[in-house]
């Protein structure tokens, strides 16, 4: 697919190359949808309609935003200049949706640094693994560039587990992210579990591009994962002011990487402390800021766990939690800022 598609999405054109078909999914209710989950039905094949962001969501973006907007700049200028300098030939890819505005942002940095990054985004899902027919677009499009993927925070890893699994062998699987408290990814700004602004929203954030999915025709050779425009949210779009916003936090200064130590299996601990919480399927179990707030937006959410209540990265999160009656507890010795427990099914010791 070429940018002349480009009409289905509301990024920059100078900023992405969008490798998605628009298509028609299976739109399903929350409750719906886990209990298809249940019964095996692949997440990658269902889609819950997105509604206007609530006024907690957009709270939660603009004070991240104004918190965490400048520390954000430096982590991308920081992992863009050690891309560019210690990376043959390197193409962003970025993993639809998390990853696309943080693609966006590096593109757009290195740009204003007389240098070219070029950055395209994919699909990847859980079961279904990546685009392979875009993953061949990208590489056609750039013989002999390395493949850096691109995505904005890591949770228990895995994502990175479904890109090492699913990559043909001949691309090695590489991964940039801004925050990665998973202590997985190969390039990562920071080890700190932070509230990326965008986390906060979807695709109002996103280019109005819909979570990924796979229907019958993503089975057909040349085909790529389907997407659906959330065109009933574009007064919402906030996906130019979002880049806009980080542009502006630019000092043109580029520090060294140096995202701290490497935390070990941190979910480890995690997965302990839900078990004393009655959930132990590992499946259930959302560690880390970012993946605790998708929980909150696109799940039934049974629990929360915080390292402390009254951080700021966390306060949208518990505004949340009182609001639906979700228990919370918090654990000092937490190594995420937060989790998030999925409802298991009624009766159910998951």
């Amino acid at each position: 697919m070429t940018q002349t598609t480009a009409f289905f999405h509301t990024f920059d054109p100078a900023d992405v190359t969008v490798h998605l078909r628009p298509a028609t999914p299976r739109l399903v209710g929350v409750a719906e949808k886990e209990a298809l989950l249940r019964q095996g039905v692949s997440y990658g094949t269902l889609l819950t309609p997105e509604t206007r962001p609530s006024a907690v969501q957009m709270a939660a973006y603009h004070d991240a935003l104004t918190r965490n907007g400048p520390r954000m700049a430096e982590l991308i200028a920081s992992l863009t200049a050690h891309l560019l300098a210690h990376v043959p030939q390197p193409v962003l890819v970025s993993l639809a949706r998390a990853g696309t505005p943080v693609g966006a942002a590096m593109t757009r940095f290195a740009r204003r640094r007389g240098q070219k990054l070029p950055h395209h985004t994919l699909s990847i899902i859980r079961g279904s693994g990546i685009d392979r027919e875009a993953l061949r677009r990208v590489q056609g499009a750039h013989p002999g560039g390395t493949l850096v993927f691109v995505d904005g925070w890591t949770g228990k890893g895995s994502i990175w587990g479904t890109l090492v699994d699913s990559l043909p062998g001949d691309v090695p699987p590489l991964l940039a992210v801004l925050s990665d408290p998973a202590g997985v990814a190969s390039f990562a700004a920071t080890h700190d579990d932070l509230l990326l602004p965008h986390a906060a929203l979807n695709a109002t954030i996103s280019g109005l591009l819909s979570r990924t999915f796979v229907d019958a025709e993503s089975q057909i050779e040349q085909k790529l994962h389907g997407v659906r425009t959330e065109d009933h949210l574009r007064p919402d779009d906030v996906t130019g002011e979002y880049l806009a916003a980080l542009d502006a936090f630019d000092t043109g200064i580029d520090l060294p990487l140096s995202p701290g130590p490497r935390p070990v299996r941190p979910y480890d601990a995690v997965l302990a402390l839900a078990a004393g919480l009655g959930v132990h399927d590992p499946h259930l179990v959302k560690p880390g800021v970012g993946e605790a707030t998708r929980v909150f937006l696109r799940r039934q959410p049974a629990g929360l766990l915080l390292r402390d209540a009254r951080h700021p990265d966390t306060h949208h999160l518990s505004e949340l939690a009182r609001a639906a009656g979700i228990p919370m507890t918090v654990h000092p010795e937490l190594p995420y800022l937060a989790a998030a427990l999925i409802r298991p099914r009624a009766g159910e010791d998951t």
